[in-house]
Parts: C-alpha cells; sequence; structure tokens
C-alpha cells in the first residue's frame, strides 16, 4: 500500500497541519499507524463509517 500525503493547490498539507496539533504520545500512534498500513497491514483500521 502507499501512502501519499493530499497537498492543496497553494501547498498547503491539512494533514500536516492536523499532524503538528498532536501531542506526542498520539503523533506516535499515528505514526505507527501508517507505517503499518504502508506495509500492508490494515487489521486494526477503520475507514470513515467503519468502513474501509
Amino acid at each position: 500500500m502507499k501512502i501519499v500525503e493530499y497537498l492543496a493547490v497553494n501547498g498547503a498539507s491539512p494533514f500536516r497541519n492536523w499532524f503538528d496539533r498532536l501531542d506526542g504520545r498520539a503523533a506516535a500512534k499515528v505514526t505507527t499507524a501508517l507505517i503499518r498500513m504502508g506495509l500492508g497491514n490494515t487489521s486494526n483500521v477503520e475507514g470513515v463509517g467503519g468502513v474501509l
């Protein structure tokens, strides 16, 4: 699975803006989840509304 970061036309990253406001513990959990998803492990991931 390839994970890409969305960038707006002006180069802004909504994800980065959100991520930078997380505390250290939450940021670590998000980073771990992204790494696992990048490796193809989606066993603990839910999409919007619980549908992936």
